[in-house]
């Protein structure tokens, strides 16, 4: 077996790593004391909550707060903790507690889960981003065991607490208050606040959060922290207006609101379309324009080495600045004042090529497979695939052959479209022939 595994690349051990965590997860929800009043789960739709869990898709088939014992809760929270830290982060802070050296091969899958360019300091980062999500799901956790008190009693309170921090700060979206529970808490300013900041500091990523609370000016912060933050304000600032606009007369969402509920709605709404499936709205009942709109903030997604899906906020930025760059009849593509290489521009043209063929290519397979309008499809198909999970429904109406596409998706939206397809390849050979250049006819 250990013959094997050394033969694998470190895209392939990540890949199989999470498939192991799932597998794991899967017979554990199998368990007849993970569920309440219901008959125990089959393996499909235990592998589908697992792989919903550790690829912090956020997707339910089941009610977790009534169908699901306090063992099943944690079963699904501890996957989710696993899921958005990484395989490798876990085993890493596992060895580093036992004493045990980190040898090269597995700092190369540190720097490989993480989306390092090297792997120097990748240890001691792997140590800073498990005490920097403790801090943050701890911070969270007491904030809303103050909320969740003024209902329950202490020890439920913070169960509740802590449980939903972990959820919000991984972006999974899981809740275990039920809808309409959960949707009376969310106009609640200080719930509102608290999951808003986990989610977008969840999705900005480790190494963008590391960089600002070292550097604290925005001069100081590199490249990268820049591209991320901006990228960021601007999604989200732009989804807030957008769905604002688009659903201000809807009576069915914004129409019945206040100005500030409105502006607080939409601002949620916008904010968790990136990178989480927590929804103060019902997604059926949203104007055309606004699920269009939803699907794109989907696409994209976080950043880098985040909890979060998508194409990721950088590629885009690349995407557009290359663009700009073209239309102003510029060589070099420069993002603040840095010129952004050539093998940037191309990796970020392949991840949104590949990404968008694979959700066209799902799309196309439920289609085929489910009797559901088009439309439903297309948004089922990006959140999954950017592991958003925002509730339509649409899972529950489709039969096995279609959730377990979905589960591979997911997985694959989890890992990487680029680190996944890179798994798929046996063995990379270098190519020391090059061929004379030549031109063109493009467009």
């Amino acid at each position: 077996m250990i013959k094997y595994i050394r033969k694998l690349n470190p895209y392939q051990i990540v890949l199989c790593s999470y498939a192991v965590i799932i597998f794991t997860g899967t017979m554990l929800l199998m368990l007849p004391i993970t569920v309440v009043d219901m008959e125990p789960l089959n393996f499909v739709d235990a592998l589908f909550m697992s792989a919903s869990a550790v690829c912090v898709s956020g997707v339910s088939i089941f009610d977790l707060g009534n169908n699901f014992s306090i063992f099943g809760q944690m079963v699904i929270i501890t996957l989710v903790q696993i899921g958005a830290l990484g395989i490798m982060t876990i085993t890493t802070i596992l060895a580093v507690v036992m004493g045990k050296r980190i040898q090269l091969r597995d700092r190369l899958l540190i720097q490989e889960s993480l989306q390092r360019w090297s792997v120097a300091g990748v240890v001691r980062l792997v140590i800073i981003i498990v005490k920097l999500t403790l801090i943050f799901e701890f911070i969270g956790g007491v904030l809303l065991t103050l909320i969740f008190y003024q209902d329950y009693n202490i020890i439920i309170a913070i169960y509740y607490g802590f449980w939903h921090s972990v959820s919000a700060f991984c972006n999974a979206g899981f809740d275990i208050l039920g809808g309409s529970v959960f949707s009376e808490y969310i106009f609640h300013p200080l719930f509102n606040i608290v999951l808003l900041i986990e989610v977008i500091c969840g999705g900005l990523g480790f190494a963008v959060l590391i960089d600002v609370y070292q550097r604290r000016n925005w001069e100081d912060l590199n490249i990268n922290s820049k591209l991320v933050l901006v990228t960021t304000f601007v999604l989200i600032f732009g989804g807030t207006i957008g769905i604002f606009i688009f659903e201000y007369t809807n009576f069915d969402t914004l129409g019945h609101l206040d100005l500030p509920n409105k502006i607080l709605v939409s601002t949620f709404m916008a904010s968790m379309a990136r990178t989480s499936g927590f929804s103060m709205l019902d997604m059926s009942t949203l104007t055309e324009p606004s699920m269009l709109m939803i699907m794109c903030l989907m696409f994209i997604g976080g950043s880098p080495a985040s909890t979060s899906g998508g194409i990721k906020t950088t590629t885009i930025a690349v995407i557009f600045a290359a663009i700009w760059s073209l239309v102003r009849g510029r060589e070099d593509v420069v993002i603040f004042k840095r010129t952004v290489p050539p093998i940037v521009i191309f990796r970020a043209l392949s991840i949104f090529f590949v990404s968008a063929v694979v959700v066209f290519l799902m799309s196309m397979f439920l289609c085929l497979t489910e009797d559901i309008p088009l439309s439903r499809i297309l948004f089922e198909s990006v959140s999954m695939f950017a592991t958003v999970g925002l509730p339509t429904g649409t899972i529950n109406e489709m039969n096995t052959a279609s959730r377990i596409v979905v589960i591979f998706v997911m997985l694959m939206g989890r890992i990487g479209i680029i680190s996944f397809a890179m798994a798929l390849v046996i063995r990379k050979k270098k190519h020391k022939i090059r061929y004379p250049e030549d031109k063109f006819i493009i467009g």
